[in-house]
């Protein structure tokens, strides 16, 4: 499910995102380097083709539309270097940021839906990523722990590395036990050990999409980019320059989580 559009006006019981103190340090621990350098971003024509007719729809207009949300024809892209979550960020993880900063968004439509309230969530999801969080609510917590989102070109770094590989383990297409796409069940972060970039960073390719910093203009509106796939999505979305832009800046999905990023000590 996605919620792209959340109404305002929600009540407001305690602590607004504007309010909660940021860390001045970052805490890398559980973090992972990306090494400063170039990599290629965006993909090529023929290899948008090939995953547009992976897909099982073709309507009129459907390929088209479809080429808008990549980025077309891929580029060189020079990123200094930076930390990012080696896991998604988890229930128990989120829910340590809330008791501490008594945070609520000003916008609370379907926020942290699968939780009891938005203090608890069931005792089997301590683990699991995070889910039914809106870019503001993550940014928050990034900020808390001393860093932010990561812009959308460092996800892909992170996922792709510089050999500008098809998935984050390589060029091998998956069998069903590499990521988990297409099961329609979330998983404990890290579940997967074959769901695993040369950074070694993990389930970039499924499990949940994930929130970045990165905001687009669509048709007069603000749309997140959303990068990777889903325990929800084809396995096709698997590929590291797949792009999901339909979720808006306050929107809330069941298949979206997210993890931070850092600058390096001394940037």
């Amino acid at each position: 499910d996605v919620d792209p559009a959340p109404t305002p006006g929600a009540a407001e019981t305690r602590t607004k995102s504007a309010e909660v103190q940021p860390s001045m340090e970052p805490d890398l621990s559980g973090m992972v380097e990306i090494p400063a350098g170039t990599f290629t971003f965006g993909t090529t024509e023929e290899l948008f083709q090939s995953f547009a007719n992976a897909g099982t729809m073709n309507f009129p207009g459907m390929v088209d539309n479809l080429r808008k949300d990549f980025v077309i024809p891929p580029r060189s892209v020079d990123l200094a270097s930076f930390f990012i979550d080696q896991f998604e960020v988890t229930n128990e993880q989120y829910l340590e940021f809330v008791l501490e900063t008594g945070y609520l968004p000003t916008d609370s439509k379907n926020y942290l839906k699968v939780w009891a309230g938005t203090t608890s969530f069931p005792e089997w999801a301590a683990t699991f990523p995070v889910v039914w969080v809106s870019q503001d609510d993550a940014s928050t917590y990034c900020q808390w722990k001393g860093g932010r989102l990561p812009t959308e070109e460092e996800w892909e770094k992170a996922a792709r590395g510089t050999d500008a590989r098809l998935f984050p383990w390589g060029n091998t297409r998956p069998d069903r036990e590499t990521a988990n796409a297409s099961t329609n069940q979330i998983e404990p972060y890290g579940n997967r050990p074959g769901d695993v970039s040369q950074y070694d960073v993990y389930d970039l390719a499924a499990n949940v999409a994930e929130l970045t910093a990165t905001v687009v203009q669509r048709n007069g509106r603000e749309h997140v980019v959303v990068r990777g796939g889903s325990f929800k999505t084809a396995g096709r979305e698997m590929v590291t320059f797949y792009r999901f832009l339909n979720l808006g800046k306050s929107g809330r999905s069941d298949r979206v989580g997210f993890r931070c990023a850092a600058d390096a000590p001394g940037l």
